[in-house]
């Protein structure tokens, strides 16, 4: 039986999105802290955040769409994940480890979907090589 880590990817990024609807820090979800970043004039903080979340949900549509056997390019799962994991960090690194924020379980979530979804991607992309 032939592991398709492509679609394995696809659930790191289901884990991604469970981590967003978790305390992520100061006991507020990821909509909570984007929503607070918008009100607070900090609309680039608010997108980021809306945009990790809107990744992965693209991520899972494709998974949607390889469950149906439609032919996507890998391209679009490297987007995906890299748009997910970049707008994640980018916020992380310019405002939450410069603020002193705690970090609660909803970003450790986050952080192993994230993991799992890039480790998950490479291996389909290596495994396509041989």
């Amino acid at each position: 039986m032939k592991m398709n880590f492509r679609l394995i990817a696809k659930l790191g990024l289901l884990v991604v999105i469970i981590g967003f609807c978790m305390p992520i820090a100061c006991d507020m979800n990821g909509f909570q802290i984007a929503n607070i970043s918008m009100e607070n004039n900090d609309v680039f903080t608010g997108i980021l955040l809306y945009l990790l979340f809107i990744s992965a949900i693209v991520g899972l549509l494709i998974a949607v769409f390889i469950l149906m056997n439609k032919k996507l390019p890998v391209m679009c799962d490297w987007i995906a994940i890299i748009v997910c994991i970049a707008s994640g960090l980018i916020v992380y690194f310019s405002k939450f480890n410069s603020s002193g924020f705690k970090l609660q379980s909803g970003a450790y979530v986050i952080l192993i979907g994230w993991v799992i979804a890039l480790v998950c991607q490479l291996l389909s992309s290596f495994g396509k090589r041989r």
